[in-house]
């Protein structure tokens, strides 16, 4: 009893959900946490499935070459120690030990509560959801004055589900939830369709 309070009362005040950030020339997972002094945007390692997509092509192209030693061949030059396919789990962390690997890891950063200016949460209509990744459960637009424009690709019901959730009470008139819940495809969808 003792330690669920303590595990609710660690991930219960600041929520998390899984995004891609989209820059310029380049996408990004990342692990984004609701915090009381705004938003932290944690890089995600050695998440599950991401290095095996990535490499999907070498082992393709070793076995063309080379038949299945080829292919041996290429997956074992592609696999790495940190392909072993473990989630990281930042849940029983507290607020310091995120910064703290927040400042280990180069790409992760703040969008601080005061600098945030609106957050969009959009979902794939009909047409978008045609030429858009099948697992796209939606977009958010974070518009930060430091940061300018950030744009996030959630890839899963649950995430998106807790983003509409938690940034509306963390950030109120901020956000702007243009989503609902489609609850015979299970799917968010644009609000009034």
């Amino acid at each position: 009893m003792k330690s669920a309070a303590w595990l609710q009362g660690h991930s219960g005040d600041r929520p998390s959900f899984q995004a891609t950030v989209c820059r310029t020339f380049s996408t990004r997972p990342y692990q984004v946490f609701a915090m009381p002094q705004g938003l932290l945007f944690l890089e995600v390692r050695n998440k599950p499935g991401v290095a095996k997509e990535a490499n999907t092509g070498a082992i393709v192209l070793g076995g063309v070459l080379g038949g299945a030693l080829g292919a041996g061949i290429a997956h074992a030059m592609t696999s790495g120690p940190s392909d072993s396919g473990k989630a990281e789990n930042f849940e029983l962390c507290s607020e310091d030990e995120l910064f703290q690997i927040a400042k280990e890891r180069k790409r992760s950063f703040v969008s601080k509560l005061d600098e945030i200016q609106s957050i969009t949460i959009d979902a794939p209509s009909g047409l978008s959801r045609m030429f858009a990744d099948s697992t796209l459960a939606g977009w958010i637009t974070l518009r930060d004055r430091k940061l300018g424009k950030v744009s996030m690709e959630i890839h899963d019901q649950a995430s998106m589900q807790i983003a509409v959730d938690a940034l509306p009470r963390r950030l109120k008139e901020r956000v702007f939830v243009n989503v609902e819940f489609d609850h015979q495809t299970t799917k968010f969808r644009p609000k009034g369709r």
